[in-house]
């Protein structure tokens, strides 16, 4: 077992590094001559600990604040890198079945439903929140609050249960076998594995227990989290059990299955007792610091139960890191990178440093953690890079005060077998984005070459709001930057001044990326030759994509909104309902666009459009093409088409109803995008938003609307079950 990252101050680093270590960072070839990010062993307990005072010890000045990126969510984050299918891995059977929609063939990640890969049972899981009201006294007039009951703290919880259906694909139809309440102590669950061996099948359910999401950006929101994993034996779906259980300290920030091996990331914030940072004068809060016992602090796991903890990681192996800026904050979390046998519910191996990370992406040889860096704390830089010395240098008039500099940091973790080894670090301008669903998606390992496509904090002038960047480990410890673009051999900007990077796709050797501000600008970007990429074409269509996906070689389907591009709206354009559209990247150096399918008005959305996983795919065969559905809450007209002035953009169109749109997606000679129908539910309380989920058996599709379950046969999605 062995521990994970820093983020110290310049001073912070040199006094660990000395006493840690005589290793200086490897220097990274590339843009600004980045420097590595390479992890340096700790080297014993002791030195661990010292770390770990140093680190706590800086936050009494910063209540709580680390440097790593501020994000809107980062619980599970992640279909296919190098497939025109996307599958979790899931074993075959003689049905026609659909999988969880992922980025990686044979990487799952987990969801809140699940198909057996017989097609015969069907998995929902439900998280309820709710107010524990037992015990409490009703509120004598006080007025109203937010509960409506009492002004005092009230106990918040979640129920969980498993529904198990069984799937009647003839019909088609559904049936409960039974709603299993899952006791995870009050936490909320994130998602579920389901792994199927011979006979046997298990589902994974994943908790945690704190609200770090509001957070994110502070590692003490992180004291006291703790989580846990539950096995829930299904082999007889009609008696599920409890089987095992594995609890943790600690937040699950995301997690893979890949084969029998289950893997998590997970941040953990040491709690000293009676004292906080922020409540405290730098002098008290480093003394409560040197009088701690800090071996007692450390995480720990526990198995179906077990008072006596177990060392989730061994101090004397963790690593450390230089933040390689002059950023004086620090995050002292302790993140553990672990890997459980699912046959077992053993922790097989575990990788921690000190620090942070916010994304996990995995390919099926290695994982990959990526951390935001945020550096504003530079002052003026002259035109040869060098920061100006206010003191005893003259200014120039138009120099920038401050120079933000954004960076990701990337750490590579081989697997073997259930087994980690770490492989080299490396930094890449630029950042992965705000969307924790999506970040993963920005970063593709292929032959060893890792590809990584970030958004440039760097705008205007020359500069390419859309970067790539292509990595390989040296066997050295390092992430070596190998080939960068725009590049003096493909000058080519990606993105225009103003644009975001929205969906991003690695395909073989392609990726696609889809920029937006007033247009949407679809990028092909050649890497047959990682250490010479190229800009191979572009296409600029109305609207934009916030996902893609391959079909065969020659096809790719976006679905994202539409959009009117007027100067006279905030940023540009204004966006409308949802769009499907359908290109033709034959030729990389034009790509065309074959058609485009617009799906309700302005105020129209989608779960599609933030989470893939919302996203059904059923494969092509000899009997039909390519089958696609996801749900959708439509605005206004249902067949929309796209406005012809400002005014009519500019309206906004009440709620019309809910339900599952699918398509045929065919390709060839006919390539063309057809719709199916839609599959109609019920919305009790005037609009339909919500999580949905759909799965497909053979010719039947079943619609999951928060835990209801409704049924269709592809040919008649109108003629739908009652939800089950």
């Amino acid at each position: 077992m062995i521990p994970m990252k820093t983020y110290l101050s310049t001073a912070v680093v040199a006094l660990l590094l000395s006493a840690c270590s005589s290793d200086s960072p490897v220097e990274v070839a590339g843009p600004d001559n980045l420097a590595s990010r390479a992890l340096t062993p700790i080297g014993s307990a002791e030195d661990f600990y010292e770390a770990l005072k140093t680190g706590l010890k800086a936050q009494a000045s910063y209540y709580g604040t680390s440097n790593v990126v501020f994000e809107e969510s980062a619980v599970d984050t992640a279909a296919d890198s190098d497939s025109s299918t996307t599958s979790d891995g899931a074993a075959s059977s003689e049905n026609e079945t659909t999988s969880t929609n992922v980025q990686e063939q044979g990487v799952d990640e987990q969801d809140w439903v699940k198909l057996a890969a017989s097609g015969d049972e069907l998995y929902v899981l439900n998280s309820e929140y709710f107010y524990d009201y037992e015990g409490v006294p009703e509120l004598v007039d006080e007025g109203p609050t937010f509960s409506g009951r009492s002004s005092i703290a009230i106990p918040q919880s979640y129920r969980s249960e498993l529904r198990i259906l069984n799937l009647d694909a003839q019909t088609p139809d559904s049936s409960s076998a039974i709603d299993f309440e899952l006791d995870l102590s009050g936490r909320y669950a994130q998602g579920f594995y389901l792994y199927e061996s011979g006979d046997a099948a298990s589902v994974y359910v994943t908790a945690s227990g704190n609200n770090y999401w509001e957070y994110w950006g502070s590692s003490t929101a992180f004291s006291g989290a703790d989580s846990l994993i539950t096995q829930v034996d299904v082999s007889n779906p009609a008696a599920p059990s409890i089987s095992a259980s594995f609890e943790f300290d600690g937040q699950i920030v995301s997690s893979r299955r890949i084969g029998s091996h289950l893997f998590f990331v997970s941040r953990y914030y040491p709690t000293l007792e009676g004292i906080e940072p922020w409540t405290q004068s730098s002098a008290d809060w480093a003394a409560q610091v040197d009088s701690t016992d800090l071996s007692t602090v450390m995480p720990m796991y526990y198995r179906n139960g077990d008072t006596a903890g177990t060392a989730m990681v061994d101090p004397s192996s963790c690593f450390v890191a230089d933040s390689g800026s002059d950023s004086s904050y620090y995050s002292p979390d302790i993140i553990t990178l672990g890997v459980i046998d699912l046959d077992t519910m053993d922790m097989s191996d575990s990788v921690c440093f000190l620090g942070a990370t916010e994304t996990l992406y995995a390919s099926a040889n290695a994982v990959f953690l990526a951390t935001t860096q945020y550096d504003y704390s530079s002052g003026p830089i002259a035109e040869d890079g060098r920061e100006i010395d206010v003191e005893s240098d003259e200014l120039p008039v138009d120099i920038a005060w401050y120079d933000p500099r954004v960076n990701t940091d990337i750490h590579q973790f081989d697997i073997d077998s259930g087994q980690l080894s770490y492989e080299g670090s490396g930094k890449v301008n630029g950042h992965l984005g705000w969307n924790a669903l999506r970040k993963p998606f920005r970063m593709s390992e292929k032959d060893g070459y890792l590809r990584v496509a970030t958004m440039n904090d760097q705008q205007g002038g020359d500069n390419s709001p859309i970067l790539m960047t292509v990595l390989k480990s040296d066997g050295q410890g390092s992430l070596q930057t190998v080939s960068t673009l725009p590049s003096d051999n493909s000058p080519t900007l990606i993105g225009k001044p103003g644009e975001q990077l929205y969906a991003s796709r690695f395909v073989g050797d392609r990726a696609y990326l889809v920029t937006f501000r007033q247009t949407d600008p679809l990028y092909v970007i050649d890497l047959a030759d990682p250490t010479n990429p190229s800009t191979a074409g572009e296409l600029e269509i109305e609207g934009y994509s916030d996902y893609l996906q391959p079909i065969g070689e020659n096809h790719l389907l976006g679905i994202g909104r539409d959009a009117y591009a007027a100067e006279e709206f905030f940023n540009g354009a204004l966006v409308l309902g949802v769009k499907l559209s359908l290109f033709d990247v034959s030729n990389p150096a034009e790509p065309t666009e074959i058609q485009s399918v617009l799906v309700g008005q302005r105020g129209t959305n989608s779960n599609a459009l933030n989470d893939h996983r919302a996203i059904t795919i059923q494969a092509a065969t000899d009997a039909h093409p390519m089958r696609l559905s996801f749900g959708i809450d439509v605005h206004g007209a249902s067949d929309a088409e796209h406005p012809s002035s400002i005014e009519e953009a500019s309206n906004w169109y009440g709620y019309s109803f809910s339900g599952l749109h699918g398509f045929d997606i065919q390709v060839g000679a006919d390539a063309q995008i057809i719709p199916r129908g839609v599959l109609r539910v019920d919305s009790t309380d005037g609009y339909g938003y919500g999580q949905d989920r759909s799965v497909m058996v053979n010719d039947a599709l079943f619609y999951i609307k928060d835990a209801k379950v409704y049924a269709a046969h592809w040919d008649d999605l109108a003629n739908a079950s009652p939800a089950r």
